[in-house]
C-alpha cells in the first residue's frame, strides 16, 4: 500500500490491489486542488462520499455529489472529478471487474446489467460499501471485507441494477465503431488521424465530429486513454517505466507521464510502486 503525491502536497490518495473476488482495486483519495481528465475505467467504480462536494460530468450530465453519497460510473463511461464546495474532497473509490461482479452476483449475470443512477443516496448500501474499502486499505480481515462488499454490490444491483442498453447502429455509427476497433488494436504503434479515418471510411473532420459525440471524446484523446489503460496493466507487473512507455506507444517517458498523470492523479512511477 503507497501513499501517492500529486502536483499540490495538499493532494493525497492511497491504493491497495485486493485479490478478493479476483480482483478489485481500493483507492482511498484526499484532493483540494486535483481534477481529472475526461477518462474512463474497464470496471464498475464506485465512489464512497465522506466530505467535500465532488462535481463531475459523467457523459453529457454534470454531477454533485456529497457526503452520504455514492457516485457509480459504470464501465467505459467518460467521466471527470474535481473538489466543488469544502475545504477538501475526501472519498474512496473502489474498482469492480466484471469477474468479481460475476462472482458476487452469479445469477444476475452482472456482464448484462448495469447501474442506472450515478449519485445515489442509500442508508443501506453506503454503510456496506464503506466497511468493504475501510477493511480493504487494512487489508488484515478478508472474510469480513468479503462479507461487506459482497452485500454492498448485491443491494447496488437489487436496488439500482438495470439491463444494458443496446445501441442501434443509428445511435453509434458504423465508421465509428471501426475507428474504434482499429485505435484499440493499434494502439501500442504510431498512428495517425489520417489512419483512423482510413480505417473507419469516413474522413478526418467527420471523424472527430462523430467521436466528441458518441464517444465524448476526440480520437486522439481515446487514443490516449487506451494506451495508460494497457499502460497501467504492464506497471502492474513490473515493467520498467521507460521501457511501458514506448510499448504502449508514447514518444518518451516525459510525454507518458504527463498524460498518466492527467487520467489517474498520479505518476506512472508511484502508480507501479503501489499496485506491487
Amino acid at each position: 500500500m503507497t501513499a501517492l503525491r500529486f502536483e499540490s502536497p495538499l493532494d493525497r490518495a492511497t491504493f491497495r490491489s485486493s485479490r478478493m473476488f479476483g480482483g478489485i482495486d481500493v483507492m482511498s483519495a484526499r484532493f483540494v486542488r486535483h481534477s481529472f481528465a475526461p477518462h474512463s475505467h474497464d470496471e464498475l467504480m464506485i465512489g464512497v462520499m465522506h466530505a467535500g462536494v465532488k462535481s463531475f460530468r459523467c457523459g453529457n450530465t454534470r454531477e454533485t455529489a456529497a457526503p452520504g453519497n455514492l457516485v457509480v460510473v459504470n464501465p467505459g463511461e467518460m467521466h471527470t472529478g474535481e473538489r466543488k464546495q469544502g475545504r477538501e474532497l475526501v472519498y474512496a473509490a473502489l474498482y469492480v471487474s466484471e469477474s468479481a461482479l460475476a462472482a458476487m452476483l452469479p445469477r444476475s449475470r452482472a456482464d448484462w446489467f448495469v447501474i442506472r443512477q450515478t449519485v445515489i443516496d442509500d442508508r443501506d448500501i453506503w454503510p456496506c460499501l464503506d466497511a468493504a474499502q475501510r477493511l480493504a486499505i487494512a487489508g488484515d480481515d478478508a472474510a469480513a471485507t468479503e462479507e461487506a462488499m459482497t452485500c454492498g454490490v448485491s443491494l447496488l444491483f437489487e436496488r439500482f441494477g438495470t439491463s444494458k442498453l443496446v445501441h442501434s447502429e443509428a445511435d453509434c455509427p458504423r465508421a465509428v465503431d471501426r475507428a474504434v476497433e482499429f485505435l484499440q488494436a493499434r494502439a501500442c504503434d504510431h498512428i495517425s488521424l489520417e489512419d483512423a479515418s482510413k480505417a473507419s471510411g469516413v474522413g478526418s473532420f467527420h471523424l472527430i465530429r462523430l467521436f466528441q459525440k458518441h464517444v465524448g471524446l476526440t480520437p486522439y484523446a481515446y487514443l490516449t486513454q487506451v494506451r495508460i489503460e494497457k499502460s497501467r496493466k504492464l506497471l502492474r507487473l513490473g515493467e520498467p517505466v521507460a521501457q511501458v512507455a514506448l510499448d504502449v506507444g508514447f514518444a518518451d517517458q516525459a510525454h507518458f507521464t504527463k498524460r498518466f498523470k492527467q487520467l489517474t492523479g498520479t505518476t506512472p512511477a508511484l502508480y507501479a510502486r503501489s499496485m506491487q
